[in-house]
C-alpha cells in the first residue's frame, strides 16, 4: 500500500481526507488490512485485485 501511496505522491493524510482510509496501522505493521479496505484502496487506484496482490505463487505441498 505504501509503495503503490507513493507512487501517486500521496501522504496518508491526503487518503484519510479523500479516501476515508486510514493506513497507518497497516503501514507500520501493526495491522493486516481488511478485504474491504483493500478494495476500496484498489477503487481508488484504479487496481484490479490481481494487479493489487501481483503473481503469487504458492509452495507445493
Amino acid at each position: 500500500m505504501r509503495e503503490i501511496r507513493e507512487h501517486h505522491h500521496h501522504t496518508q493524510e491526503y487518503l484519510t481526507e479523500n479516501a476515508h482510509l486510514h493506513l497507518s496501522h497497516y503501514e507500520h505493521g501493526r495491522k493486516l488490512p481488511t478485504l474491504g479496505s483493500i478494495v476500496k484502496f484498489c477503487r481508488y487506484y484504479n487496481l484490479s485485485l490481481k494487479e493489487f496482490f501481483g503473481e503469487m505463487t504458492y509452495p507445493k505441498e
